[in-house]
């Protein structure tokens, strides 16, 4: 059983006297995940849990005077959740107007400044915590309904009911309006979150927030560590590739006590991220003061708290920064209670606000939702510049949050009279190079990123200090040229140098995000994407995002793979059926669509399989054959 400690991030409280997302859209975005591998994951995540319940039972009975939960401070509670073989007992534990604002997300309300009413109507977040939000709050009642749902109890704590606030309170009273106002919460107690994750998300949740951090902390290694929480984070979002998880970097750069005060007296604050904050495929955010007007880089000052990276691989964390310097929201001591909270569990629903109202948004315009790695890549990609060096840092992660930007790159994509942004959603086969030529001009940068959802590593941190181990497993690599001239990804130089500025001279080999800017750009760029070594599952999603003052696409996607020629096979187009001349038998055959989705796997049956289901339209299919050569070619269903 895994040593877990749970830790809210907030660190200071100052009290202060609907509608869901469609069940035909959930059911949508559920066609995405992988019910076969859920499943499995389900049976392991159960057993670790029943595991964990066994033991706790036994000691409870063993010792019935022991306090289970109790109050720490005004507003904190402390719960024992496992009783490991060894006596060790785990606990989890709480340590801790202007959020729409420093993120610019009142410009996509009605009336702001883009003329959109995009306030999270019709749209669902998750929120796990150390017990349930206050769901009778003014905040949270529609009528005689109440906004929130209630996953697992009545347990009603004031750093859950601020957090749900933070995301969704209707603004009764405006100076705690939420983020996304017309939201609705679906509200979870902390104990088996990762089974009910996996369960909401395999039908069709598609953003969460988890203001709690956990990890070993008693012990230097864990800082900084891929874990096995960690590992089970990524599991579940490759699974389900909609599905965004938003974590609190945690609060220890200001820790008085060992294990956090040696590692900031060592290390000056860095390396100080722990537990599921360091997975892959979710958002991890950082705690900055409220921006009023952001003018440049300055305007965004760091707090005194928030946890710096980077993972101990070297790759970003945190991801983006938000507001969590006095927070004011609701709290649960009654229906109309309010409080201010500091920490990055205050700055981590904002970004889970904004997630909700940037997908709404995409939504409405092109009738489908974005996957989880576009909207973390949009939200990466669209950063204002923080920190005291240009590109990325391990404090700032990529700066500050800006709804505003995100929301008219999605209205300018592939706009016809706004030239100005691509997003695509794409897949790289084993062996494949993808190549987009565009034009682009004026005084901003043009940026171009990728994003992807990767598997988890094959291994995870279980005591290792720094260990050298990197846990990318699809390392894809963006590239841009114009007349000779290659233009690379930022990257950070971990743990040798967590300071120093980001470079941009080569591929990056640890982050699963990757932007390249050109400063002043003009005339012709040619994208190239490829990969390094063999592609786990044969092939990879990946999102594609450009932005510039001018963008001009003059090529269509070209994927060149080094064994198309050998695939031979007829018709094209075809309409009942594809012949593959292959010698050997019985091999397996996947089909995607055009946005990857699988939809088709079928057994090589007398070299012919039937694609009498599919719909009119483009595909490409791929096969490993009996020599482990992976092949793919593209043809045309009639």
């Amino acid at each position: 059983m895994k040593k877990y400690t749970f830790f809210l991030c907030f660190s200071l409280l100052l009290p202060v006297v609907s509608n869901a997302q469609t069940v035909e859209e959930k059911k949508n975005i559920a066609t995405y995940s992988n019910k076969q591998a859920n499943s499995k994951l389900a049976e392991i995540l159960k057993t670790e849990d029943l595991e964990r319940k066994i033991r706790l039972q036994n000691f409870i009975n063993q010792n019935p005077s022991f306090q289970i939960t109790k109050r720490i401070g005004i507003i904190g509670i402390e719960e024992l959740l496992d009783v490991l073989p060894n006596g060790e007992k785990i606990f989890a534990r709480t340590t801790n107007a202007g959020s729409a604002t420093t993120s610019r997300a009142t410009a996509l309300y009605n009336g702001g400044s883009l003329g959109i009413n995009i306030q999270g109507q019709n749209m669902t977040a998750g929120v796990w915590d150390g017990g349930n939000a206050r769901s009778t709050h003014q905040e949270f009642m529609v009528g005689s309904t109440s906004k929130i749902t209630l996953g697992d109890g009545t347990n009603f704590q004031p750093h859950p009911t601020h957090v749900a606030g933070t995301i969704a309170a209707k603004g009764v009273f405006p100076d705690v309006r939420g983020i996304a106002f017309n939201s609705s919460i679906l509200s979870y107690n902390w104990d088996s979150d990762l089974t009910e994750m996996l369960d909401q998300a395999s039908n069709g949740l598609l953003v969460s927030n988890h203001s709690y951090g956990i990890g070993q902390l008693s012990s230097l290694w864990f800082y900084g560590a891929y874990d096995s929480r960690a590992k089970e984070m990524d599991n579940i979002c490759y699974n389900n590739p909609y599905y965004l998880p938003v974590i609190a970097a945690g609060n220890d750069r200001n820790a008085t006590v060992a294990p956090g005060s040696v590692q900031i007296n060592t290390k000056e604050g860095y390396d100080m991220i722990f537990g599921h904050a360091n997975a892959k495929n979710i958002i991890t955010v950082a705690a900055v003061n409220q921006v009023t007007t952001y003018t440049d880089p300055s305007s965004v000052v760091m707090s005194s708290f928030s946890s710096w990276g980077p993972s101990d691989d070297g790759r970003i964390k945190p991801d983006i920064s938000m507001k969590g310097v006095n927070v004011l929201s609701t709290v649960s001591s009654s229906d109309t209670a309010l409080g201010y909270m500091s920490g990055t569990s205050m700055a981590a629903p904002g970004v889970t606000g904004v997630v909700l109202l940037l997908q709404q948004y995409y939504n409405q315009l092109y009738g489908n939702f974005m996957r989880s790695a576009t909207v973390k890549g949009l939200i990466l990609h669209t950063a204002d510049e923080a920190g005291f060096t240009v590109g990325p840092d391990y404090s700032f992660g990529w700066g500050l949050i800006n709804a505003q930007k995100g929301a008219m790159t999605i209205r300018d994509k592939n706009s016809t009279t706004n030239n100005k942004s691509v997003i695509e959603e794409l897949t790289l086969f084993n062996t494949a190079t993808y190549t987009k030529t565009i034009t682009a001009s004026g005084t901003n940068p043009l940026k171009i990123s990728i994003a992807w959802t990767d598997p988890q590593a094959p291994t995870s941190n279980n005591g290792t200090v720094d260990p050298s181990t990197k846990y990318l497993v699809n390392d894809l690599d963006i590239k841009v040229s114009k007349n000779g001239v290659n233009y690379f990804p930022w990257k950070l130089q971990g743990m040798s140098n967590t300071s120093g500025a980001a470079t941009n001279v080569g591929t990056n080999d640890v982050d699963n995000f990757e932007r390249v800017d050109i400063n002043n750009p003009s005339g012709t760029y040619t994208i190239t994407v490829t990969h390094k070594g063999t592609l786990s599952g044969g092939s990879q999603n990946f999102s594609l995002i450009a932005t510039s003052d001018n963008l001009a696409t003059l090529s269509t996607n070209e994927v060149i793979n080094a064994n198309d020629s050998k695939v031979e096979f007829y018709p094209n187009p075809a309409k009942h059926y594809i012949q593959i001349n292959e010698k050997d038998r019985d091999l397996l055959i996947n089909i995607y669509d055009i946005s990857g989705k699988l939809v088709l796997t079928s057994k090589l049956v007398d070299n012919r399989i039937s694609i009498s289901q599919l719909v009119k339209g483009n595909y490409i299919a791929n096969f490993i054959n009996k020599k482990g050569e992976i092949k793919s070619f593209k043809f045309i269903k009639e």
